[in-house]
């Protein structure tokens, strides 16, 4: 399997990015590709870069993408992730620079190269993929599946009934739903079922190692906040650490094949995804949307993380 990772570092993108990492070689692990999202594209690729210095996987490319949505301002939520994106947890300064090749032209170069069809691990908004698909339709034949975080059936976390990524650039997620490739969608159907509790949290430190103390600072950061508090009294999910558990171990969750549309138009819908989970529309089923997980096994997959990195 050859896949990369199309973020918008963002704490619990941090922890995914950490999971393939430990999981994954060179030869697997292709490339970062950065987006506007919880942060600006610049943030969020210092970020990338700093967790492969941390890491030591320098080899890994970064490519910086797109700064803003396809066609609206960016939303970002900084007053989540903070200024810095990884909410000043003491990951170092980078070494290297990002590639001089943007995201969109190195997705775009690598699906026409490849000799073996490329997966792709979306953990922010769908900008960059969305702008590929949108000028080279044909290349969703070169795309061995797209994993993402995004979306929730039925309610929201910046709306109520959208979801962040969907809700930051709606237009790019409609064209990769239509695009034919196959999707697998971790929402907040089954993010909100696991929960980073003080219990799991001191297991990781028990690895005592800097990732698992950093990995720990990340998923407790969001806690100090008052309103994801009164959410999750017991701790807090880690959203986008499922795309990358489920490249290591694909049984963590299950879900139903469906169709999904997402709201494009109406202000007081806009970025909801539309989930026909009885099948009453007819529409072409066109996403695997998850709704269960092994929550113990999560987090068996980011402790071993932890354990495996300095």
């Amino acid at each position: 399997m050859k896949f990369i990772v199309d973020t918008d570092p963002g704490t619990d993108d941090a922890v995914a990015i950490l999971i393939a990492l430990a999981h994954f070689n060179d030869d697997e692990f292709l490339a970062i590709t950065t987006v506007a999202g919880n942060v600006t594209v610049e943030v969020g690729t210092k970020n990338a870069l700093r967790l492969l210095e941390h890491t030591n996987r320098n080899n890994i490319p970064v490519y910086k993408g797109e700064e803003k949505p396809l066609y609206r301002e960016l939303t970002t939520a900084e007053w989540v992730h903070g200024s810095d994106g990884l909410n000043g947890v003491d990951f170092p300064n980078p070494s290297k620079n990002e590639e001089t090749l943007d995201a969109v032209s190195y997705i775009k170069n690598l699906l026409l190269k490849s000799d073996e069809k490329i997966t792709i691990c979306v953990l922010g908004p769908m900008t960059n993929i969305g702008k590929v698909l949108s000028q080279n339709p044909k290349l969703s034949s070169n795309i061995e599946q797209i994993i993402f975080m995004g979306g929730g059936a039925g309610f929201g976390n910046t709306t109520p009934v959208a979801e962040f990524n969907f809700f930051v650039d709606p237009e790019a997620v409609n064209i990769v739903l239509n695009s034919g490739v196959k999707l697998i969608m971790m929402g907040l159907d089954v993010t909100h079922q696991a929960i980073a509790t003080k219990a799991r949290l001191e297991d990781i430190l028990e690895t005592k190692t800097v990732t698992g103390k950093n990995i720990v600072g990340l998923m407790s950061s969001l806690s100090d906040i008052e309103v994801v508090r009164e959410l999750f009294p017991d701790g807090t999910p880690v959203h986008d650490a499922f795309v990358t558990a489920y490249l290591v171990d694909n049984t963590l969750t299950n879900g139903k094949f469906v169709n999904i549309e997402i709201e494009t138009k109406s202000e007081l819908s806009l970025g909801q995804s539309v989930i026909d989970i009885n099948s009453v529309t007819g529409r072409k089923k066109n996403v695997y949307w998850m709704n269960q997980v092994n929550d113990d096994k999560l987090f068996e997959i980011i402790k071993f993380a932890s354990s495996k990195l300095p």
